[in-house]
């Protein structure tokens, strides 16, 4: 309704009062032609209300100007301005009731119309989150984590934590955090100069088969195994009928010309060729070389004579290179005199043969080849006839030896041989044909003496014993029965592990076990292996193919601990009653007997037996196969129902590295059936090259950590990054577990992750206590860091263990460049 006339004229709004006349002066037409008001969109409202127009807005809205001022334009134009200004009215009003809402909450229009996106946007992800609701597995969600609280697990956990040292932080100094209370516990022996788990495993296996041995029954018949076996044994450890030993051991020497330094040589009528071909073929002396048989490289069916380097008196070359005082030095030279002083020299002439000796060996050793020159089988290894070998090493009678060793195999001119460093070979026969005959005959017998000094009498072994213990830093001598144990076995390998495999109940379980692990890690590492991009396709297609005919031997197989089999095996062996230097004899017969016999005839298991008396977990690449010996599975090393996070941080690692190993550098220039490939193949340069940067970066990066020095990191390197690679690979296996593994806790264990519980696993099973000394011996003869740099290097290359254990950025564990990756 329109106000009144006198409304404005009360409140003094002339102004107002006009601008009202003029707006109803331009509704008019509109009004008059447009009854209906619907075309133009007039409010139906105001024509009921007498065809009024509605009420003008505040004079604050709009402008006019006075009608007297305008000229009138026609009806049409008037209604359709008319029309676009009631719906900018309509508009004004909807601006005006979204300001009143904005303004009661306290925002403006723009602000409300942000809160409304808002709002839209969290019934999305309400709708979102209600769906995933519905889709999430109750049942796994719903359960409680399962506790393993069985009688393995809780020796597990025992086993874990009473190695550990809580107090120590894991990414300051791991080896204390996970081995010092096992190293405070298992304290060096004072017989060994190195103790570990495999030692101690080893050592209760010597245990066992010295229970199973003494506590045999009284065997009858004198050809049977088990009465050679326990009369073997015997003859070592009766001391009290062990009498003057020695007195054979000079007849031994006096029917082949007599010992210069005993003064029972006659420089003209001594033959050497004779010495030479008696020591190697009747008492298994490696002078100068050895000589033993091997499967051949290029043909898996067949086994050939074997020529390598050998005739040291110290471990290794590298000893002979030390400072003409280095203890060591004077140590072997203190044996040396000591020992043919026993044997009947006097002081003088025992001094001066020391020094002989000593300096003949060191030519020797210059001659000798780096072991890392013939760790490679390509560049190493080579195949030469007799005629040929004769021709290069004049001075050594090669078929003469030959035909002695093995006297049922027929040599000739053309026979091939395996020969492992040909030029080592032809030096030598130089430095056989330019010594004088005093001196051969000194080093000649001296390897005899030395080879034979633990089976005379008390006095020449405890001689032995000193040196050993200040060469390796024992303080004790080895108990006499080890020592006997160790020697039977050498001889009776296969006797004892029968009789210990039937001993052992649990053994089908363990093996079991065995190959659930074997499996998980082969496919994840075929897996790895599938995607790796360091390998070129023929090479990675090579290390598939070989990884999928991998196979895994745990202890002895059935048919070789068959009665028949063994009984068959051990004909040739004789044995005697209380005379232990001559079984030691017969036993060296014996085993040149067995080495013929796979000269002759080679099975596929002659390739691998030999591995499994040892003390650790092999890859032999002759027959594409990991061998586990039976003593390694047992407590704190293995059980069947601990923890898989333990199982594959103690046994799986190792496993792990072994499968790398037959894929990597050396193992995959063996193809599937053990055949080398030869010498031209591309395969060998891709192999070697496969490492070449990430060696580099891996000896800068553990050197930069102080880990050891560059030299040696150098000459390790390569092991390292096989040992890297089988930890990652065994926790991957950890970390891709199933739901129900997930979801498993460990009793006592649960203030561990999975992850960390792999780790203290792998560390544990590294715990070693290693005297000054025999380090100084590993690391001139083999090519691993220690067991603490060894696990520092490791953690240093593991994101993994950062993550595991939150190490920051400044922590002595924290991870650095990572460049040990080779698959």
């Amino acid at each position: 309704m329109d106000l009144p006339i006198q409304h404005y004229k009360e409140n003094g709004a002339e102004e107002q009062l006009q601008q009202s006349l003029a707006m109803r002066t331009e509704w008019e037409p509109c009004l008059a032609h447009h009854p209906p008001l619907q075309s133009f969109g007039c409010d139906a409202e105001l024509a009921e209300r007498g065809g009024g127009p509605p009420p003008p807005p505040p004079p604050s809205k709009r402008r006019f100007r006075s009608p007297t001022s305008r000229n009138k334009p026609n009806d049409s134009a008037t209604c359709a301005t008319m029309d676009d200004r009631h719906g900018k009215m309509r508009e004004t009003l909807m601006d005006r009731q979204v300001q009143k809402a904005g303004g009661l909450l306290g925002v403006t229009s723009r602000g409300l119309l942000i809160l409304g996106l808002l709002l839209v946007f969290i019934l999305i992800l309400l709708v979102i989150i209600v769906v995933l609701a519905a889709l999430w597995p109750r049942t796994a969600a719903q359960e409680a984590p399962k506790v393993c609280d069985t009688p393995a697990c809780l020796r597990a956990a025992a086993q874990v934590i009473g190695s550990m040292e809580n107090h120590t932080s894991p990414c300051t100094n791991f080896w204390n955090y996970a081995c010092h209370s096992w190293l405070v516990s298992n304290p060096l022996p004072p017989w060994a100069s190195k103790w570990s788990i495999r030692e101690e495993l080893a050592h209760r296996a010597h245990e066992e088969m010295r229970k199973l041995i003494e506590t045999m029954p009284h065997p009858t018949r004198v050809d049977s195994l088990s009465w050679k076996l326990k009369y073997f044994y015997e003859s070592c450890t009766a001391l009290e009928h062990i009498v003057v030993p020695e007195q054979k051991l000079i007849r031994i020497i006096d029917q082949m010309g007599g010992w210069g330094v005993l003064r029972s040589f006659s420089v003209y009528s001594w033959n050497f060729r004779m010495v030479l071909r008696r020591l190697h073929a009747e008492y298994g002396v490696n002078a100068f070389f050895r000589v033993d048989v091997v499967a051949h490289p290029n043909f898996p069916d067949k086994s050939i004579v074997r020529i390598s380097p050998d005739g040291l008196g110290l471990p290794d070359r590298n000893y002979y290179y030390r400072e003409p005082d280095h203890a060591t030095i004077n140590t072997y030279k203190v044996f040396l005199k000591d020992a043919v002083q026993l044997l009947g020299a006097t002081s003088m002439e025992a001094t001066k043969f020391a020094e002989e000796v000593f300096h003949f060996e060191k030519r020797i050793a210059e001659l000798t080849p780096n072991t890392e020159d013939i760790i490679n089988p390509v560049k190493s290894i080579q195949i030469l006839n007799v005629a040929d070998l004769q021709r290069q090493s004049f001075s050594i009678p090669w078929l003469e030896i030959l035909r002695a060793i093995y006297p049922t195999t027929v040599f000739d001119d053309s026979t091939e041989l395996l020969i492992t460093s040909p030029d080592y070979l032809k030096d030598i026969s130089s430095i056989v044909s330019s010594s004088d005959r005093s001196t051969l005959n000194n080093y000649l017998m001296w390897r005899l003496a030395h080879n034979y000094l633990p089976y005379l009498s008390r006095e020449y072994w405890e001689v032995l014993d000193i040196h050993k213990r200040d060469t390796l830093g024992a303080k004790e001598s080895v108990d006499r029965w080890e020592m006997c144990i160790v020697t039977t076995q050498k001889y009776f390998r296969l006797a004892m592990g029968s009789i210990y495999s039937k001993n052992n109940v649990a053994l089908k379980d363990s093996r079991n076990g065995v190959a659930i692990i074997y499996e998980s890690l082969k496919n994840g590492l075929a897996s790895s292996l599938s995607g790796s991009s360091l390998y070129s396709p023929s090479l990675r297609s090579r290390a598939l193919e070989k990884l999928m005919t991998l196979s895994v031997q745990v202890g002895y197989p059935e048919q070789v601990l068959a009665s028949s089999y063994l009984d068959d095996f051990y004909t040739a062996m004789s044995v005697q009653v209380n005379d232990f230097l001559g079984n030691i004899l017969y036993g060296v017969h014996f085993l040149r007997k067995v080495e013929e016999r796979v000269l002759l005839n080679p099975l596929p298991e002659h390739k691998w037996l030999a591995y499994l008396s040892r003390d650790t977990i092999t890859y032999v690449p002759e027959s594409n196969r990991i061998i586990i010996p039976e003593h390694l599975l047992l407590p704190p090393f293995y059980n069947v129902n601990y923890p898989q996070p333990i199982l594959l941080g103690s046994l799986g690692v190792q496993l792990a590295v072994a499968m790398v190993a037959s894929i990597s550098q050396h193992g995959v220039l063996y193809d599937g059936q053990g055949v080398l490939i030869d010498r031209e193949s591309t395969i060998g340069n891709d192999s070697l090259s496969l490492t070449n940067n990430q060696r580099k970066c891996l000896v800068d990066a553990l050197h930069q950590k102080k880990v050891d020095d560059e030299d040696f990191l150098r000459r390790t390197v390569f092991e390292t990054l096989v040992q890297l690679a089988g930890v990652r690979q065994a926790l991957k296996v950890v970390t891709n577990p199933s739901i129900e593994q997930r979801r498993t806790e460990y009793k006592a264990l649960e203030f561990l992750t999975h992850t960390q519980l792999f780790f203290v696993a792998y560390a544990q099973s590294m715990c070693s206590h290693t005297t000054l000394k025999h380090r100084d011996m590993e690391r001139s003869t083999t090519f691993r860091l220690g067991d603490e740099e060894m696990l520092r290097a490791t953690m240093l290359q593991m994101p993994e263990f950062t993550e595991a254990f939150m190490c920051n950025s400044t922590s002595q564990l924290h991870h650095g460049k990572v460049c040990g990756r080779i698959i």
